[in-house]
């Protein structure tokens, strides 16, 4: 079992903890350090317009902003496709990067904007050995899906883990039968 950028993980229907039921966490980045990743599905989420005019900024779209974890809570990401980029830009997987500037913010302001997107405040994260454990245990906490479809990432947030929980059982019946 592989925890590599691009992944899903998919909180298990029979062993998650309660504040974990339900969500997915969009891995962004694993090396020996940690494992960070976004919660696609947060119940909780803000307009884009509402926190930006705090900073003085006009935002005329109706852009919502979920909660991506408990880490960086005031840290702005950007989970985007490949066909944009801005100063501090990171690759996630062939399809799809994050970006967290100020950059970032002017070019969306100015209309320049990937052709897909979506905006997180903070950022979910655990060291290696604590995820491993998560995925391992006998009641294992998390449901690993490797290649998640372009479909389920742009699934709305309501429906995306019971999508998410499809496709995994759908990976795992394509894999061994």
């Amino acid at each position: 079992m592989q925890i590599r950028p691009g992944s899903l993980l998919i909180a298990n229907p029979a062993y998650a903890h309660k504040e974990k039921l339900g969500k997915c966490v969009y891995i962004t980045e694993s090396t020996d350090a940690s494992t960070m990743g976004l919660i696609l599905n947060s119940a909780d989420s803000y307009l884009m317009s509402d926190l930006l005019s705090q900073k003085g900024i006009s935002w005329p779209w109706s852009t919502q902003i979920g909660i991506g974890g408990d880490y960086s809570p005031t840290c702005l990401i950007m989970l985007h496709s490949n066909d944009w980029y801005s100063s501090n830009t990171m690759p996630v997987d062939k399809q799809y990067s994050i970006s967290s500037d100020g950059v970032m913010l002017e070019k969306l302001e100015d209309g320049n904007t990937p052709n897909w997107f979506k905006m997180f405040i903070g950022t979910s994260g655990w060291t290696p050995t604590e995820l491993e454990q998560e995925l391992r245990a006998d009641k294992p906490k998390w449901l690993l899906l490797a290649r998640p479809s372009i479909d389920l990432l742009d699934t709305s947030p309501d429906k995306l883990w019971d999508a998410a929980v499809n496709e995994c059982s759908q990976d795992v019946f394509d894999t061994y039968f």
